[in-house]
């Protein structure tokens, strides 16, 4: 079954809407250090369900080693579109980290920038390899067609996935939400960067929640 997954991917979905709406609340707030809480609350729960997200695949890599590999693929044009996307995640993150990092990072704004950077590739290189691999796993007993290993991760991580396009869609897109960047970056470079990378981060997510939907149903 997948009620467990579906209960906690839920949970995780509805604290990262919140944190959403208190994001847009408080971000247009006058004062400076209301507007940097904004931030730090959606860094922060940006980078709590990426940690959740890679503890799921973790524990879902361990599931499906039972059940049967398949090598054939057929999911050639999934797994071409899902690296292709991937690669503006990475390009985000990266330079996220360098201005994390190079910047004062001593602070707790840029080492949460920082943090949120490295957990964004790790999270994503773990997702590729597990999407790839339990795409072609195949139930061959009996027992397994009543549990179903797997099916609980991949609905978890189907909703993480939801959510973080939620986030990349309507948070990450607003420029305040980058004073770290922008501060090392400046304003100009920083919105042609995310102009150039949020398309492809915000469409990693969706394929991502597509062909883990494909995965779920067979």
């Amino acid at each position: 079954g997948a009620s467990k997954g579906l209960f906690f991917g839920l949970l995780v979905l509805v604290s990262a809407l919140i944190c959403l709406i208190l994001f847009f609340v408080l971000i247009d707030h006058g004062e400076l250090h209301v507007s940097q809480l904004a931030v730090f609350l959606a860094d922060i729960s940006h980078a709590s369900i990426m940690i959740l997200s890679v503890l799921a695949i973790l524990l879902g890599f361990c599931r499906i080693r039972q059940m049967k590999f398949h090598g054939e693929d057929d999911s050639v044009l999934t797994d071409i579109l899902l690296k292709v996307a991937a690669c503006g995640v990475f390009a985000y993150a990266t330079f996220s980290i360098i201005a994390g990092c190079l910047g004062d990072y001593r602070k707790p704004p840029n080492l949460v920038v920082m943090v949120t950077g490295i957990i964004s590739i790790v999270q994503v290189i773990l997702q590729l390899l597990f999407i790839q691999d339990v795409a072609r796993r195949r139930i061959h007993s009996a027992d397994q067609d009543r549990s179903k290993p797997g099916r609980q991760i991949v609905t978890f991580l189907l909703i993480c996935n939801l959510a973080i396009w939620v986030i990349y869609t309507f948070e990450v897109q607003k420029v305040e939400e980058s004073p770290v960047q922008i501060e090392f970056f400046g304003y100009q470079p920083w919105v042609i960067i995310q102009k150039l990378a949020l398309p492809l981060c915000i469409f990693f997510r969706f394929h991502s929640t597509v062909a883990l939907a494909e995965i779920w149903k067979n």
